[in-house]
């Protein structure tokens, strides 16, 4: 691990779970969140950067060493690829086209499509997320834990994190009316996103770069959103 096992590291830990949480849970709260959503993101992007510097962390426990540019983008480079043919298969399939079911897709255009695929979500929400999952909070836990412990406590805020756009997205398409039903789909998506994470983070770790999750995580989401958009027509 490479530092001590501290009371201070142990709270720093706790204290970035704790506001991550809150960034996802209160953002949306914000006057014309989506309109600032990109520049908002970019600037908690940056303030993450900062905090990283405040608590110590080195670019190699960011998975933002040099060295490792060339392995993140030889572990990252299949991924857009696998999504596309994944993504693409479940397209071609009726029986999967449930899985795209998303009303806000319905009335956008292309225009739009392309600054959300393009846009949106490799700077919005993928470089944020990896560098506050795989790169600032995995750095912090791997002072107090073992690798597998440190993807797995930053997977499980991972999953957390999407409590709110699982509400939304609920919300957006009207769905799992009963509180029964919407605490089990926000379970089952926190619970998914969880496993998600694990796979960033196997992708960190074997990469030894934040460069590789984040190419495979801004093609899933970027071709699943192109996916809904063709499924709706």
């Amino acid at each position: 691990m490479g530092h001590p096992f501290s009371e201070r590291n142990v709270l720093t830990v706790a204290g970035l779970s704790v506001a991550l949480f809150l960034y996802s849970s209160v953002t949306h709260l914000i006057p014309g969140y989506n309109v600032v959503y990109v520049p908002l993101s970019l600037g908690a992007t940056l303030l993450l950067a900062a905090v990283a510097t405040g608590i110590g962390l080195t670019p190699s426990d960011l998975g933002l060493e040099r060295a490792s540019t060339t392995s993140g983008l030889r572990w990252g480079a299949g991924a857009p690829l696998l999504a596309a043919l994944a993504i693409g298969l479940a397209v071609l399939v009726p029986s999967f086209h449930g899985l795209f079911d998303d009303a806000r897709v319905n009335d956008m255009s292309l225009g739009l499509l392309a600054y959300r695929a393009l846009v949106r979500i490799p700077f919005g929400t993928a470089l944020l997320e990896e560098l506050a999952f795989r790169g600032v909070l995995f750095g912090a836990w791997q002072r107090i834990a073992r690798p597998l412990t440190a993807a797995l406590g930053s997977s499980v805020v991972f999953g957390l994190w999407h409590v709110r756009p699982t509400v939304d997205l609920l919300e957006a398409n009207e769905l799992a009316v009963s509180a029964g039903s919407r605490i089990g789909t926000v379970v089952a998506a926190v619970a998914a996103t969880t496993v998600a994470g694990l796979v960033f983070c196997w992708l960190r770790i074997r990469s030894r770069s934040l460069l590789a999750p984040y190419l495979a995580h801004t093609a899933i989401n970027s071709f699943a959103l192109v996916g809904a958009f063709i499924v709706a027509g």
